[in-house]
């Protein structure tokens, strides 16, 4: 015989939510992959265009900040220093903003099929970090032709990739859970990705700002990892201790928002 299984109105514990998680993984896949495909074909350039965001966004920085303010990178060039910062703050801003959006733009599933719903912004860190590697592609042909060595810190190059994407996660998770009872909550996020940037390092070095307040810029966790990010390529001989603040914060909220996801996911087929 096998074993019953008990259905009950009461609500699964984290672990028991984590394991359902767990046995619809498929569906991550399977999800990456539709927006993989909707969000290409028929493109002449195909995932070319996750090239052109990062070249483009060098280029502009470039012109402005090197050539216009003068911005200091010391031995590193300009080039290189704001395309290690954008393609870290790029696999951030994609997941946060897109991650925003996947529950009112899956609605017609979500009606159609169970699942935990938290798959749907999972299924966004997959197509991230595709767009991911493109950009880094790039970034290390540039990198290779630079002379630049990271020796023993390329190893820990998972850890500020990880950092960024479990934040991105957890401020999603936030924003959709507020969002089912209150929907305005949906168009701060724009807002946040295009005036984070400013709050971020990523086309200035943080020795621009006086010395007094530079370690306030470290109370936005992804200062932190952006740093490190760097510090991991070899392009920076130093990055702030405050870092390890950054994951402490990014572990916590990750936990809670998961948590409060969790709470309010029966609500939200009833408010889409």
């Amino acid at each position: 015989m096998g074993v019953k299984k008990i259905i009950t109105a009461a609500p699964d514990t984290l672990p028991v939510y984590l394991r359902k998680v767990w046995e619809y993984r498929a569906l991550i896949v399977t999800f990456a992959k539709r927006d993989i495909k909707i969000k290409y074909a028929q493109t002449w350039l195909g995932l070319g265009w996750a090239l052109l965001q990062p070249a483009t966004a060098v280029i502009v920085y470039t012109l402005f900040f090197h050539f216009v303010v003068k911005v200091d990178t010391g031995n590193v060039s300009y080039v290189l220093f704001v395309l290690r910062g954008f393609t870290g703050w790029n696999l951030f801003s994609y997941l946060f903003s897109q991650g925003s959006a996947s529950l009112l733009g899956n609605q017609d599933v979500l009606k159609k099929m169970s699942f935990p719903k938290i798959i749907l912004p999972l299924s966004k860190v997959l197509t991230g970090l595709t767009e991911f590697m493109v950009s880094f592609a790039l970034l290390s042909v540039i990198w290779a032709f630079s002379g630049v060595k990271a020796g023993f810190r390329i190893l820990l190059l998972p850890m500020p990739v990880l950092g960024l994407i479990f934040f991105a996660l957890a401020v999603t998770l936030v924003i959709l859970s507020l969002s089912i009872r209150y929907r305005d909550i949906l168009h701060i996020g724009p807002f946040l990705v295009y005036f984070g940037i400013w709050f971020t390092p990523v086309f200035y070095p943080v020795s621009m700002i006086p010395p007094q307040y530079a370690h306030f810029i470290y109370l936005n966790p992804v200062a932190g990892m952006i740093d490190f990010f760097r510090w991991t390529l070899g392009i920076s001989d130093t990055f702030s201790p405050l870092f390890v603040w950054g994951f402490i914060a990014t572990f916590v909220c990750l936990i809670l928002s998961v948590v409060m996801f969790k709470r309010m996911e029966d609500d939200i087929i009833d408010t889409l």
